[in-house]
């Protein structure tokens, strides 16, 4: 999207929100909510949970169970 059509969609927002006190609200409400959720880590474990995690990764590659490297890329591509 080009800076023009940026600028053009935010007065249309604006003058779409503006209109409506509530719907401002919402919005200022939403965008902070947005805004505070991209700043957690998507994974956030104690350090408890992090050892059992540990541990179990442990067994599980002494037990042979486990993905190589390509298959994982395979899997998830870059």
């Amino acid at each position: 999207m080009k800076t023009i059509e940026i600028k053009t969609k935010e007065q249309e927002l604006i003058r779409e929100i503006n209109s409506d006190a509530n719907l401002l609200e919402s919005t200022l409400k939403y965008v902070r909510k947005l805004k505070k959720s991209q700043l957690k880590y998507p994974c956030q474990y104690s350090v408890d949970e992090l050892k059992i995690r540990l541990k179990e990764g442990r067994k599980a590659a002494k037990a042979g169970i486990y993905k190589t490297q390509s298959e994982m890329r395979s899997k998830h591509p870059l």
